[in-house]
């Protein structure tokens, strides 16, 4: 019998050492640590209804499973040094001195959003940041090196620019269908979506006509501290020139560059971004009207929230090299995975599209990996595959060249940087009908399939 090979010992011997994982950072919400002067464990009253006193019993770690302790994030603690802003998660990365909106540029801005229009202006993109910036010791596209500022910005850019039809829907379509401008203000007509003409974006038919009652988005369970009181509205007038047409005011549709929507959602964005939970509870179409609500409610969204058991929010998915996690926190109950032919089926495309587009832009080096949304990675093969992605074309041909065994020689890479056809999506049909990226860990994956390869031989040997 001929002696058996061994070269598979020797690929264990050249394995790489693995890289440290890096220590967990201080959770800066929690009272545990919050001895010493100038430090205070306080209650969030928009968790639960509660007085600071409560939460003095969490100072001890044996606490931690009676209330309120063992409500998360119901107390926190506070350095009174600072402005009484309860931090959001830390990333455990260091400030980058380099500031947002010098890596993400007007020029940038004008170049994937040209027809972008209010409340979308550059200046108040940038203005909210610096706001939220100063006032949090973790920092908005602003943390880490400066390729992960970019790839935070590539993917923050990538979804809101799909919510937004690029930066010029400032309001859902059906609940808003035609916004009529009177002398009283702005009211809508909402619309069915079997009655709703999508190519002239335009309703005939009203939801609230002839006493009909309209109460989308809102859950009349959640009251404040937790929601806005929200109730069913109906037509402002019965007859006239408001009749059909419902005031904005009264409902919590998704508005803004992330579509902000129910009344829990504007509470809760509302304390962050105006310090009052009811300016955006009485005014909600501040949202559509107002850059520093029209982005600053996307920012809340994507550096506070966090799935329900998770602690990440989007913010951290993209710095940790996830665009898959960022969608599955923004809309992964419909997206990850969309169901075959349907909406979403569609719109995870030109949600890719314009992730591409932003990558290219910004100069990002590589596109964050899709780990974290099943079935976004198959859908962004797919979506090259059949022609429907050309804006990701170099990305797809990056990840052939990265590739230990590609399954076919690389294109030559033709530079698709091209904004005059890009200037022309506005217009184009897709948007009216409305990765595979290695993370960090992907040279372990690589090198597992070569091994298994090599064993597998040997077996057969």
């Amino acid at each position: 019998m001929p002696p058996r090979p061994t070269h598979v010992l020797l690929i264990f011997l050249i394995l790489p050492t693995p890289p440290p994982s890096s220590a967990q950072p201080p959770d800066p919400l929690s009272c545990v640590e919050c001895l010493g002067d100038g430090k205070k464990c306080i209650g969030d009253q928009s968790v639960q209804a509660i007085n600071d006193e409560d939460c003095i019993l969490c100072l001890k770690s044996s606490s931690k499973w009676t209330w309120p302790c063992n409500v998360e994030g119901l107390c926190w603690c506070w350095d009174t040094s600072k402005p009484k802003f309860k931090p959001t998660l830390p990333s455990g990365l260091e400030p980058s001195a380099k500031k947002p909106c010098e890596v993400f540029t007007r020029a940038m801005f004008d170049e994937i959003a040209p027809n972008a229009v209010d409340p979308y202006t550059y200046e108040g993109l940038c203005d909210v940041i610096d706001t939220l910036n100063e006032r949090y010791d973790e920092k908005l596209f602003q943390m880490g090196s400066l390729e992960q500022q970019k790839n935070e910005w590539a993917a923050f850019v990538g979804h809101t620019t799909h919510e937004s039809a690029q930066y010029t829907a400032a309001r859902e379509a059906l609940p808003c269908a035609r916004t009529v401008e009177l002398g009283s203000g702005t009211y809508c007509k909402p619309c069915a979506e079997e009655n709703f003409d999508w190519a002239n974006r335009y309703c005939e038919v009203s939801l609230v006509s002839n006493g009909q009652m309209y109460e989308e988005y809102c859950d009349k369970t959640v009251t404040p501290p937790f929601g806005c009181v929200c109730g069913p509205t109906t037509e402002v007038d019965g007859s006239g020139e408001l009749k059909g047409l419902m005031n904005p005011n009264f409902v919590y549709f998704g508005r803004g560059a992330l579509q902000l929507s129910w009344n829990a959602n504007y509470l809760r964005a509302s304390q962050v971004l105006a310090e009052s939970a009811d300016t955006l509870c009485s005014q909600p179409d501040l949202v559509a009207t107002d850059p520093t609500y029209a982005w600053g409610t996307a920012l809340w969204f994507w550096n506070f929230n966090r799935p329900p058991g998770e602690e990440t929010t989007c913010h951290i998915q993209s710095l940790k090299g996830s665009f898959g996690g960022s969608l599955n926190i923004i809309n992964g109950g419909l997206e990850c995975p969309a169901h075959p032919n349907s909406y979403h089926a569609d719109a995870i495309v030109t949600r890719l599209r314009y992730y591409c587009i932003a990558a290219s832009v910004i100069g990002v080096k590589r596109l964050l990996s899709f780990d974290g949304c099943d079935g976004l990675a198959q859908k962004f093969e797919d979506c090259n595959l059949s022609g429907m992605c050309p804006e990701c074309n170099e990305w797809m041909m990056l990840a052939e060249v990265d590739s230990e065994m590609p399954t076919k020689m690389p294109s030559p890479r033709v530079p698709t940087h091209n904004p005059t056809i890009w200037r022309a999506w506005a217009n184009e049909d897709w948007m009216g009908e409305i990765k595979r990226r290695d993370s960090s860990g992907g040279w372990i994956s690589s090198l597992a399939a070569l091994l298994t390869c090599l064993m597998a031989s040997y077996l057969i040997y």
